[in-house]
Formats: C-alpha cells, sequence, structure tokens
C-alpha cells in the first residue's frame, strides 16, 4: 500500500514541473529583453521595433509550452517509477519501450500537432500579435498565444478560438493588422467634393475596432472642367472592411447634391510592399526579350 511518502514525492514532482515551466518562460522573457535591449539601436524604425517584440513573445510562449510538456514528461516517468516501487525500479522502465512506442501511435494526432507547430516556428509564419486569417477554417482574429500544439486566437467579437496546429494548411498575415483601402471618386467640381469628403468624415467612428485613421484626401486630379478625381485612403481594422465597401459609400452617395458625383465610388485594396513586388515583376517583364514577329 502506498505511503504518504510516495503520495508526497508525486505532488513534488509535479509541483517541480509547474514551477520550472513557469521558470523557464520568466528567464526567457528576460534574456530576451536583454538581447533586444542591447541590439535596440540596430532596431531604427518603429516596425522593426514592434517586429522584435513579436518575436520575442513568440520564442518565450514556444518556450514555455516545449520545457513545460518535457517537464510534465519526466515527471509522470519518475511518479510511475515512484508508484511502482521506488527509483531504483526505474531501470524496469526501459523494458516496457515497446508499450511507450505503441502509446506514440495513440497520441498521433498530438505528434502531427507538434511537428507542424514546430515548422511553422522554424519558418517564422506569424508572431504573437499578427492578425492572420484562415481561409480554410474561415477564421480571422489576432495571435494570442502559441505554442507546439496550437495557437490561440481572439476576434474582434472578442470570442477565443483554439486551432490545432496540424490544421493550419495555410495562413494569410495581414501587415500591421489593418487593411489600406483606397476610395477613387469622380465629381463634377472639386470644391464641392471636397466638402462632401471632409462632411463623412467627420462622422465615421475611429478607435482599435473601427477606423485606424479616419478616410483622408490623397490625391485630386481635376480630368476635365467637369470632372474630377479624388482619391481617399482609409486604415481599418481587418474584418471592419465593410466600413469602407459599404457604410462609407452609401454616406458619400446619400449627401453628395444631385448630379456631383459622375462615378464611384469605387473601393481598392492598397498594399505598398505588394506594389513593388509588382512594379520589380513588371520592370522584369518589360526588359525581357521578346520572340520575333514570325514571317508569313
Amino acid at each position: 500500500m502506498l505511503d504518504m511518502l510516495h503520495l508526497l514525492t508525486v505532488a513534488c514532482l509535479f509541483a517541480g514541473a509547474w514551477l520550472i515551466s513557469r521558470g523557464a518562460a520568466y528567464v526567457a522573457r528576460k534574456v530576451l529583453s536583454w538581447h533586444d535591449r542591447h541590439t535596440q539601436a540596430a532596431a531604427a524604425t518603429v516596425d522593426l521595433r514592434i517586429a522584435n517584440v513579436k518575436r520575442r513573445e513568440t520564442t518565450v510562449a514556444v518556450i514555455r509550452a516545449t520545457i513545460a510538456y518535457a517537464a510534465f514528461a519526466v515527471a509522470i516517468v519518475l511518479s510511475a517509477a515512484q508508484l511502482a516501487g521506488g527509483l531504483s525500479k526505474l531501470t524496469t522502465l526501459v523494458g516496457a519501450s515497446f508499450v511507450i512506442i505503441l502509446a506514440g501511435f495513440a497520441v498521433q494526432r498530438v505528434l502531427m500537432d507538434v511537428i507542424a507547430g514546430t515548422m511553422m516556428f522554424v519558418e517564422r509564419w506569424y508572431a504573437v500579435g499578427d492578425t492572420i486569417a484562415i481561409p480554410t477554417l474561415e477564421l480571422q482574429g489576432i495571435v494570442e498565444d502559441v505554442s507546439l500544439r496550437r495557437t490561440k486566437l481572439r476576434t474582434l467579437d472578442g470570442e477565443t478560438i483554439q486551432v490545432s496546429n496540424s490544421q493550419i494548411p495555410a495562413v494569410r498575415v495581414l501587415p500591421e493588422g489593418l487593411k489600406e483601402l483606397a476610395v477613387e471618386l469622380f465629381v463634377t467640381e472639386r470644391e464641392s467634393g471636397e466638402n462632401l469628403v471632409r462632411a463623412a468624415q467627420r462622422i465615421l467612428p475611429e478607435g482599435p475596432t473601427t477606423f485606424a485613421r479616419r478616410p483622408w484626401i490623397e490625391e485630386v486630379n481635376e480630368l476635365d472642367e467637369r470632372l474630377v478625381r479624388i482619391r481617399l485612403r482609409a486604415s481599418v481594422v481587418a474584418g471592419r472592411e465593410w466600413l469602407v465597401e459599404g457604410f462609407l459609400s452609401d454616406l458619400l452617395k446619400e449627401r453628395a447634391d444631385e448630379g456631383l458625383i459622375v462615378h464611384g465610388p469605387v473601393v481598392l485594396t492598397v498594399d505598398e510592399q505588394a506594389a513593388r513586388s509588382f512594379a520589380r515583376a513588371s520592370a522584369a517583364t518589360r526588359w525581357a526579350p521578346r520572340p520575333a514577329p514570325q514571317q508569313t
């Protein structure tokens, strides 16, 4: 019959595993913070500093989860040996390796999650604080926590979603968590068109879950005496694109004088990095040798 000493030993093993997992996260966060402070001069821009913070939080989360798994696995093995008759009989567990292999097949799903999580972490698919979308699962949210087994998302509605890493075949990472949109508006009079935009701008909400920045006039082109092109830019939180595509467009149409709007509003997605990539691709295409025309 088990005595209190064995039970106390088992309790101490699991308590030690818990303390090790917590201590590992604390030490990892301190070490990475120290490293970031000594390399802060290299991160001259705000974007680089934000990227460093995301990388640090992701690394801490993965280290904490990995060490926690390992510590509790060791605690389980040592507890089983203790309950079987003491640590001196630990060698008897070696003969049960076949049973352990069978148990490995039984937890195949967990192993698949861990392998997928390891590859995503090494390849840096995303980090804590990134806004991602999983098209196959129709999920979108902010990465709140990650481990080698699962990813924790929080949606704009406040819901928490736990996703197994093996169920994430692909992700879309939104730059800075925002959607940059452009609105093309063609009007008959420049001053009236600009006043219309300013009047609509004062009505629109601005906040962390709506417009990150209210629409502003980016460019105005007078194409003709009676045709003016006004280009607006707006930054909205991912998932709130309807504020521009629906609400802003309808608001401009409703508040415009009769005959002022000739065409639009037309909403376009804007991404500076994508524009540069396509510009390089089109430049390479323009400079590529073209086949000579065939003579008939």
